[in-house]
């Protein structure tokens, strides 16, 4: 259910790179009054601290809100590594020519 919803967002986004993306999104959603259940189960396992330069940092509560992130930040790395290999897949050979002319 969250990886699904934040697949949703990181689609829309995805000419960025999907760990600022990742930080963004929950950034968006613990900054929120909970609605749906995605938005309360992130609340309820992460919690965000600020600075006083404006540095944020989002924090696990409890052992499952570790695993939550290192869901979604494992999550996040596969898409990228898929949107780079994609981008080598679609190159030609001479793409990759050194041109000394």
């Amino acid at each position: 259910m969250i990886l699904k919803e934040f697949s949703k967002y990181l689609l829309s986004n995805q000419d960025k790179s999907s760990v600022k993306v990742l930080y963004k999104w929950l950034k968006e959603k613990l900054q929120v009054i909970p609605l749906t259940n995605t938005d309360k189960i992130l609340k309820t396992e992460l919690y965000t601290a600020e600075n006083g330069y404006g540095d944020f940092l989002i924090i696990a509560k409890r052992e499952s809100g570790r695993k939550l992130i290192k869901a979604l930040y494992n999550y996040a790395l596969s898409f990228e590594h898929q949107k780079v290999a994609r981008d080598i897949h679609n190159c030609k050979p001479c793409d990759f020519k050194n041109k000394k002319e």
